[in-house]
């Protein structure tokens, strides 16, 4: 024999209650995932430090960030008009400088050219 419908719908009790527990849970999930994390963030030294270094490389702007004890600067404008992702070690030394959208090269239209001359 069928249960009789309850008001919201559901066809046995406490079915709100999990419904609305699952909710609550999802949205903190969500939540958490949206918090940058305390580690990644820079401080006010370590900000002015990486400016000099920029300027060291003759470069300015981006995004900066840490990352695996390392600094990385994203979409920095440089001197030569092109953009770079820069990454500097603990020290502010320049580590690596390569072209903006370089580190994906193997996807997307404007590569095709350097994609045929690497499988040549």
């Amino acid at each position: 024999m069928a249960q009789p419908l309850l008001r919201s719908g559901c066809k046995r009790k406490g079915c709100n209650m999990r419904t609305l527990a699952t909710c609550v849970a999802l949205l903190g999930l969500v939540g958490l995932a949206a918090t940058p994390a305390q580690a990644d963030r820079l401080t006010r030294q370590e900000k002015s430090s990486l400016r000099t270094a920029m300027k060291d490389a003759q470069c300015s702007g981006g995004r900066m960030e840490s990352r695996k004890g390392n600094f990385e600067i994203d979409n920095a404008r440089c001197q030569n008009g092109r953009r770079y992702d820069l990454t500097f070690d603990q020290n502010f030394k320049l580590m690596n400088k390569e072209p903006e959208g370089r580190s994906s090269r193997f996807y997307g239209r404007h590569n095709k050219r350097e994609n045929r001359r690497g499988m040549d």
